[in-house]
């Protein structure tokens, strides 16, 4: 009898669930999961943990990545970890930093200290942008550099506000109808929390979300309260991948597409991702989009978080619409453009290259790949290395209706050298699983067991190198009804 692993579903009932509630460390397929890789270094350690960082482009093509703490700016290219600041460096108090690339720039904010830039192909370090105003978040919108959540000396706080440049001239934020600089208020969405950019700007408030046209002199930028019942829950909770963007509300996932939001994961992850989170460390909450892997994610500290540290990555495939998870200690996670990493500047940066079962053809040696970056131990990091142990937990099923089973042989679907089984059985809907003692495959094929209950589900931990894993052949034999 076949029984699948099927999409991780936790929010599901467990009979009848037509997914699983565990499938640690993997991605989704369509068919089952593949392995989510551990950590290969990529750079050397900042001086305390990032709140913020993003991999940018600069006009010849060459990938930078840029990330900031509390207290400092840094480039983390090529196996070096560089300090970028302006002198006397940045606030203590900032929580997050936002970053965005207008042609050969590098910009970067964080509400306390005076919007930064650096010119990525020539520039040292950071500098002030502008002493005008202060911002929270930034995109390229057009040929503006928008903001949004600003202060400044004249009007203090304005958290609604968002505010723009010359139409192609970073640098000039004087109000002017004839370059087309200025700024609009717009009250009851709360405060705005993160601006994407592109042809149009998609700006998430709090408590709504704008699609921001331009439509030239003299309004310049037209305002359309496209949702006025959902936001972002906190600023680091959305990435944008394409005309989506994905993003956490207060209730759950959404993506967005300029017009309308979808919800991606009602009655399916929602509720197991607030359980799970420690809400106290929400503002560690970050997200990136794996586009090697199809995938959007979201990293988050659990209620078993140490010191706040993430500890899970929530993870989306957008291709084929299913989820899955990771568990992995980490500061956050990032979208990752590969620089011109070698094989020598890995092994210095990792005590064992060898573990970590890198090829020549692997795409992190590829300039431009677009990877999934994790920052761990203040270090970039690619999880390119070796798999991650996985834990992956099959759909619960009834093999003999109205009897119970008794279960002897468990056949794994999966191409793993080492696979240990255990057989979770309960008889009644009321009673609590009872999971047997992991017994391993043996050299045909199988692992023998002996198991006996009403429902039935199979539970594969999955070590070594693999590439996939579907489910499991059961051999199963009816019993009585008690």
């Amino acid at each position: 009898m076949l029984f699948e692993h099927g999409e991780f579903m936790p929010d599901q009932p467990d009979f009848g669930n037509p997914g699983s509630t565990i499938s640690k460390n993997t991605y989704p397929s369509p068919r089952g999961y593949k392995p989510f890789g551990g950590l290969m270094y990529l750079s050397t350690a900042m001086d305390a943990y990032p709140r913020g960082g993003q991999s940018l482009t600069s006009q010849d093509g060459t990938s930078k990545v840029y990330a900031g703490n509390d207290t400092k700016l840094y480039s983390l290219d090529t196996g070096a970890t560089t300090d970028r600041s302006k002198a006397g460096g940045y606030t203590s108090t900032a929580t997050f930093w936002d970053f965005a690339a207008y042609g050969d720039i590098a910009i970067a904010t964080n509400f306390k200290d005076a919007i930064q830039s650096i010119n990525m192909s020539s520039g040292t370090d950071y500098a002030d942008l502008t002493t005008d105003f202060k911002a929270r978040t930034c995109a390229v919108v057009r040929d503006f550099l928008m903001f949004g959540n600003t202060n400044d000396a004249v009007d203090g706080d304005r958290p609604e506000r968002i505010r723009w440049s010359a139409l192609g001239d970073y640098t000039d934020y004087t109000i002017s109808a004839t370059t087309q600089a200025d700024f609009q208020d717009t009250p009851g969405g709360g405060a705005v929390q993160r601006i994407f950019g592109g042809e149009y700007a998609v700006a998430l408030f709090e408590h709504s979300i704008y699609r921001i046209n331009y439509v030239g002199s003299p309004t310049v930028f037209q305002f359309d309260a496209v949702e006025t019942e959902r936001g972002l829950f906190t600023a680091g909770a959305a990435a944008q991948n394409g005309n989506i963007v994905y993003y956490l509300d207060s209730d759950g996932f959404y993506a967005f597409n300029g017009s309308q939001s979808s919800p991606i994961g009602n009655e399916r992850v929602d509720s197991w991702f607030w359980k799970t989170l420690d809400a106290s460390q929400a503002h560690r909450i970050s997200c990136a989009v794996d586009h090697d892997s199809k995938c959007v994610m979201w990293s988050f500290p659990s209620q078993t978080n140490i010191s706040g540290e993430p500890t899970h990555i929530l993870i989306f495939n957008y291709e084929i619409n299913k989820w899955s998870y990771a568990e992995i200690d980490h500061n956050m996670i990032i979208p990752l453009l590969t620089s011109d990493f070698t094989l020598e500047t890995l092994d210095s940066l990792n005590n064992d290259i060898d573990a970590l079962d890198l090829s020549v053809d692997s795409r992190v040696l590829f300039e431009g790949s677009a990877l999934l970056g994790i920052i761990e131990s203040n270090k970039l990091a690619s999880n390119q290395g070796s798999p991650l142990t996985a834990i992956v937990e099959s759909k619960e099923m009834q093999p003999s209706a109205g009897r119970r089973s008794h279960v002897t042989e468990v056949w794994p679907l999966s191409d793993a050298a080492t696979t240990l089984i255990q057989v979770g059985t309960r008889d009644r809907l009321q009673d609590a699983y009872t999971y047997d003692t992991a017994v391993a495959v043996n050299a045909q094929g199988f692992a023998p067991v002996n198991s006996e209950g009403r429902y039935i589900r199979i539970m594969q931990t999955i070590s070594g190198d693999w590439k996939d894993t579907q489910g499991a052949d059961v051999v199963t034999k009816q019993r009585g009804r008690f």
